[in-house]
């Protein structure tokens, strides 16, 4: 057997995996956290861990199905104190429909508000016109497609 009929031969076996739903694209989520791993990994061949609080579960777009939000702040690798965390805070990736959004946050909490959820992100004091502002927060809401503040971000 030649060396084209092989590659021909194995691009149809190929085909025909993903047709039958045998190979399955990587999710967000998956993405988010092999990331970390391999950042944890690269850093003196840490080992990262995590725990279920890291992934919470909140319909924060109001179409009835939970949002994953990954909240980096749960990360450890063994080799490091931080490696997703630092004076601006962490970061937060909220994954609607598929699609990761990030954050970064020295806190976070989602609220109630009349009919929709608004998720509220403690911040750099930067973002309030000073550098060590302690108190200051970022409301963000999901709206016509993507997540909304005052400042447009």
């Amino acid at each position: 057997m030649g060396f084209e009929m092989i590659k021909r031969i194995s691009l149809a076996l190929l085909l025909l995996v993903v047709a039958m739903g045998g190979v399955q694209a990587e999710t967000a989520e998956q993405k988010v956290f092999k990331a970390a791993e391999n950042d944890c990994k690269a850093f003196e061949n840490g080992v990262f861990s995590t725990t279920r609080k890291a992934i919470p579960r909140i319909d924060l777009t109001g179409d009835g199905i939970p949002d994953t939000i990954i909240d980096s702040l749960q990360f450890r690798c063994s080799t490091a104190g931080t490696l997703w965390c630092g004076t601006g805070g962490c970061e937060i990736t909220i994954i609607v429909e598929g699609k990761p959004y990030e954050f970064l946050a020295k806190g976070w909490k989602v609220v109630d508000w009349t009919s929709f959820k608004v998720l509220l992100l403690q911040v750099h004091g930067s973002q309030c016109g000073g550098t060590n502002l302690l108190n200051c927060v970022r409301a963000v809401v999901w709206s016509d497609g993507d997540f909304r503040s005052v400042e447009g971000g």
